[in-house]
């Protein structure tokens, strides 16, 4: 298993809900109350990204994490054109 994995299981499992969220056509942009729609309807998506934001920020969260981030608003700028 990835260290990563291991040592940010809160971090990870909030990620996951991310995609989760992204793959039932959510996006990276939007008000910070809004949930995670139906299927997760107590997930905070924009909440989640601005402590994300704020976090890096401060310089907490770890280069794995970063770059996870990174590669989500990259490719949705592409989804985006």
């Amino acid at each position: 298993m990835d260290e990563l994995w291991r040592l940010e299981p809160d971090w990870n499992r909030s990620y996951r809900r991310l995609l989760a969220y992204l793959a039932a056509g959510g996006t990276l942009h939007g008000p910070a109350n809004r949930t995670g729609g139906e299927a997760d309807p107590t997930f905070r998506p924009g909440t989640w990204l601005r402590k994300q934001a704020k976090a890096r920020t401060e310089g907490k969260l770890t280069e794995q994490q970063t770059a996870l981030l990174d590669a989500l608003t990259r490719h949705a700028e592409t989804v985006a054109g």
